[in-house]
């Protein structure tokens, strides 16, 4: 992938295909695929031959999480700073959070009957962004 952005066009496109032919193969890449094509099919070409790939990839990557992580605390309502948390303790102790500390991630204090919705929904998004974009990635990325 380093040297894609020096080939010819057409031989780049037939290491990009055998690239996310690869991806689909790989287990842990699997979840990952839509933004490893997406960082591919954007990025990839535009960058200089001088440029590093595993750096411009990082650094896209790193934008990723962080858009994900504010959009989730948008969306359910959530802060920022208990939800840090939970992905801190996720990423030492290997553990999805419990119900109650998905509760205290909340900005508000749902009603008894809404208690188990929410906590569901929410569950299943942390869960969703630790399997695309924390889990089963090895190094700085």
């Amino acid at each position: 992938m380093v040297s894609l952005n020096k080939l010819n066009p057409e031989e780049a496109k037939k290491r990009q295909k055998e690239i996310i032919d690869l991806v689909a193969v790989e287990i842990q890449l699997r979840s990952k695929r839509a933004l490893i094509e997406a960082f591919i099919e954007e990025n990839l070409p535009k960058l200089k031959p001088n440029e590093n790939v595993i750096q411009a990839f990082e650094n896209y990557w790193t934008a990723n999480k962080k858009e994900a992580f504010v959009k989730l605390c948008a969306e359910e309502n959530l802060s920022p700073q208990e939800l840090e948390k939970i992905l801190n303790h996720y990423t030492f102790a290997n553990r999805l959070p419990r119900d109650q500390e998905i509760v205290d991630t909340l900005n508000f204090k749902p009603k008894i009957l809404e208690r188990k919705p929410i906590i569901e929904r929410v569950a299943d998004k942390i869960n969703r962004l630790l399997i695309s974009l924390l889990r089963g990635w090895a190094g700085s990325v």
